[in-house]
């Protein structure tokens, strides 16, 4: 007897994961406008559809570097995207060349807080490491003006409309300018703040099915049930991104334990 084909389950950004929100924003915004290049993390993850966020990734560092020359030979604004680690680790060459150069490049510099795709190490930017406080943290929008970037935003992912402002504006702008979109993984802020959802997200009765929620955000607390949109509350992390998405979304708060 024949074997049905299982379903297809590519790798995703976890429920609640900040980055999802940033790439989200940024394609709403810049849509097909740009040219998009990414870089060695958790967000690689983006380059793979809904989110689509990225055009080519070469190695470490390829965001700035290889963007920029992508935005030479093109003609076309680069949005590149980079974690807080692989920024420190190495984006700032490539960065202090970009600024040189005056190239057309917008990057997003991914600020979880951590290196959180191979086991959340600490790097030079964050608050605590295994020994306790980081006493000489660097802060990425202090080094990217020091670096000579004349344009430096800073926002939180999660909060969508704000997000979608600064990029229409900075997508107006030309040259090369750095958006800090800063939010800590819900992994590591339960692991080293304690931090846990006080609510979660649902599906309300009045939901038309549509499926964008499905189709765009793709958040894998999302699923189908009996053919109808649900989100699982044990793996909901209480970001709520999606309210902000859909007015068929609503939160409930949880109770303490």
């Amino acid at each position: 007897a024949g074997v049905e084909a299982l379903p297809q389950r590519p790798p995703n950004l976890c429920a609640g994961c900040p980055h999802r929100a940033t790439y989200f924003a940024v394609k709403k915004v810049f849509g097909n406008d740009a040219v998009y290049s990414s870089d060695i993390g958790c967000y690689t993850l983006g380059i793979l559809p809904p989110l689509s966020a990225a055009d080519f990734l070469v190695c470490m560092g390829s965001s700035v570097s290889a963007g920029s020359g992508v935005s030479r030979a093109s003609g076309q604004t680069v949005v590149g995207f980079i974690g807080d680690s692989t920024f420190f680790h190495s984006g700032l060459t490539g960065l202090v060349n970009a600024v040189f150069n005056k190239h057309d490049l917008l990057l997003v510099v991914l600020d979880n807080h951590t290196t959180a795709m191979t086991g959340h190490q600490p790097h030079p930017g964050v608050e605590k490491t295994l020994h306790g406080d980081n006493s000489v943290r660097l802060d990425v929008a202090t080094v990217c003006k020091g670096l000579g970037v004349p344009v430096v935003e800073q926002v939180n992912p999660l909060h969508h409309k704000k997000t979608l402002e600064i990029l229409e504006k900075m997508k107006a702008q030309r040259g090369v300018r750095v958006l800090i979109a800063r939010e800590p993984c819900p992994l590591h802020a339960r692991r080293i703040y304690g931090a846990k959802p006080t609510r979660v997200a649902y599906v309300a009765d009045t939901c038309d099915q549509c499926g964008e929620c499905l189709d765009t955000l793709a958040c894998p607390a999302f699923h189908k049930m009996s053919g109808k949109v649900e989100i699982n509350p044990l793996l909901c992390a209480g970001c709520m991104l999606c309210l902000q998405v859909c007015s068929h979304i609503k939160a409930r708060k949880l109770e303490a334990k």
